[in-house]
């Protein structure tokens, strides 16, 4: 399957190469054929015959709009081969070729996003091939070393090295598959699997020993020039990746990286009440830097930055609207001693970054103590008061309600005569959501699940109708901390509500889980439920796929039959595997 072509381009007048109009509109048509929606197979005729042409027609293709498009498009489903041919021009002149251009960049990106899925795909026979793709890396790999500054800093080039850095480093997705604006996915479960073949493949290849020695060189690079990467934001987002590169490659690059970063933005202060740690996450520019720096910090490193710069300012660093998020990030790898001590300062006020609107400071903490178990009681006493329902013990009922909403008690949940609000749920928010998992997979989940109990069973539906609220059955059902009896205490509050849940996006796939860890007795009342329900099943698309999981036509026809294989699961699994599945 092909597109109508003109004459063959040829390199025009002006800076890189043009396409002449006949060969600009052949790939014009091609775009226009691919936004109109392919299957797999049709696609799989169609994108040989346009990357010959592309091969053909040189690099200028990459920087015609249309070309550029149909190659992002076209390039992540590439097989080695065409990739030994579509490469090697793309990284040609540096700056002064695609590389620099905001068109070609983009192709560029894409080309090498596909370097390690064709690689892994043709292990073994990549020959020639494969050696073609290698040099083309390693060409551009000396091109960004040897004018690392101008690349990261230019609009254009600071796409191809983040992209460079992440093929280097083994990482999949290097340049994500882009379709050209108003264009359709490949159609049918084909090519649906041939994209995830494709990740797979990625994964699984192995690293040309080249990679990490060019890694290495380029982490020099960013070294010897890493005051001049500090800005703008494209340098500085190059500078991100490349820490996340060498740690990903486990190269002890990384750490040299990260001292020499965190010794620029914020070196130990002679005077005791001056933090340049503190300045620098106050900074919208060089916290995003320092971010980096300690999310691929050791632990001793760590530790000594919250010793030295950190301790006995954590309030004002959570209040704060820019360094709250580097606080967050030093929760999210801190080693327990730190965790404990950041617990001991901050719990007590918890409550000044949640009525600043920094619930990620709440979220980052906990989720640092559900990692250490030690720590987890006192997480829990200070975030229940935080939101008023520590004490008396009966106000923890209400703590589902009071969690999900952020919204802590006082100020006006009390009616005129002083009495206690009942348990109930407003609407669910992110942050609160995140709140309540991290809770169910404490070691003691207790005072969450007693939450939950206390809730009507309309508001238990609510939440699993609820896009973040359905996040939080699924960690009541998965968390092994909760007692089965518990669970199941739960699920009964749902009788009643299984059609309103089987009609719902989020609902339908809360039911999902349920019946996937439902005893055989369970099952057949969520059934017997839903079964009277089946014509208004099947007018809703959630419902028609409930409607299949549960098996609900056998359950009506044969019930002893749906009965037997409910208790014998290998069986069901191997007779019903279709109708059981999502």
């Amino acid at each position: 399957m092909g597109v109508r072509r003109g004459a063959r381009s040829q390199a025009g007048p002006g800076p890189g190469p043009r396409l002449e109009p006949d060969a600009a509109g052949y790939f014009r048509r091609a775009l226009e054929t691919l936004q109109e929606g392919l299957s797999a197979e049709e696609l799989a005729l169609f994108a040989p015959n346009v990357l010959a042409e592309a091969v053909a027609a040189g690099p200028g293709v990459a920087l015609d709009p249309g070309g550029s498009r149909v190659l992002q498009a076209l390039l992540p489903q590439a097989p080695l081969g065409t990739l030994a041919r579509v490469l090697p021009p793309l990284v040609v002149g540096g700056l002064g070729g695609p590389a620099g251009h905001p068109l070609g960049a983009r192709v560029l990106e894409a080309a090498l996003g596909r370097v390690l899925p064709a690689l892994g795909e043709a292990a073994g026979q990549a020959g020639e091939a494969a050696g073609r793709v290698e040099e083309a890396v390693g060409g551009l790999a000396a091109a960004v070393r040897g004018d690392l500054v101008a690349f990261a800093r230019h609009p254009a080039g600071s796409f191809v090295v983040r992209a460079l850095l992440r093929v280097l480093a083994g990482a999949p997705g290097a340049g994500p598959p882009q379709l050209p604006p108003g264009g359709a996915e490949p159609k049918g479960k084909g090519a649906e699997l041939t994209l995830k073949g494709a990740e797979l493949a990625a994964e699984g290849a192995e690293l040309p020993p080249s990679f990490p020695l060019l890694l290495g060189q380029l982490a020099e690079a960013f070294e010897e020039h890493l005051p001049s990467l500090l800005s703008p934001a494209g340098a500085s987002l190059c500078l991100q990746v490349a820490l996340e590169a060498l740690q990903r490659s486990q190269s002890p690059a990384c750490s040299r990286l990260c001292d020499v970063l965190i010794g620029q933005l914020a070196p130990p202060s002679p005077a005791p009440a001056e933090s340049a740690l503190v300045r620098g996450l106050q900074d919208p520019e060089r916290s995003r830097l320092l971010e980096a720096a300690m999310a691929v910090a050791g632990p001793q490193r760590l530790r000594q930055l919250f010793q030295q710069q950190l301790k006995g300012r954590l309030r004002g660093v959570a209040a704060h609207r820019v360094a709250n998020h580097g606080l967050q990030r030093l929760l999210d790898h801190a080693p327990a001693d730190v965790v404990g001590e950041v617990l001991s300062e901050l719990g007590p006020a918890l409550a000044e970054p949640l009525a600043r609107g920094h619930p990620g400071v709440l979220v980052a903490l906990l989720g640092a103590c559900r990692r250490h178990p030690g720590l987890q009681q006192e997480a829990l006493r200070c975030l229940f008061q935080a939101f008023g329902c520590w004490e008396p013990r009966e106000r923890r009922k209400a703590c589902v309600g009071l969690l999900a909403g952020l919204r802590p008690f006082g100020g006006g949940d009390k009616d005129e005569e002083g009495a206690e609000p009942e348990p109930s749920l407003g609407p669910v928010t992110l942050p609160g959501s995140l709140l309540l998992q991290h809770l169910l997979h404490f070691g003691d989940p207790g005072p969450v699940l007693g939450g939950l109990v206390a809730l009507p069973p309309p508001a238990l539906a609510a939440l699993a109708r609820s896009p973040p609220g359905s996040r939080v059955w699924d960690a009541l059902l998965a968390s092994p901390a909760v007692p089965p009896r518990a669970r199941r205490r739960l699920l009964r509050k749902l009788k009643g509500h299984f059609l309103s849940l089987a009609c719902h996006r989020n609902g339908s796939r809360v039911l999902d889980a349920v019946w996937a860890s439902a005893s055989a007795p369970a099952r057949a009342a969520i059934a017997d439920e839903l079964a009277p329900q089946r014509q208004a099943l099947q007018r809703d698309p959630h419902g028609r796929g409930v409607a299949r999981t549960l098996a609900l036509d056998l359950f009506l026809r044969r019930r002893r039959l749906w009965e037997r294989l409910q208790a014998a699961p290998d069986r069901r699994h191997r007779l019903l595997g279709p109708l059981l599945e999502d």
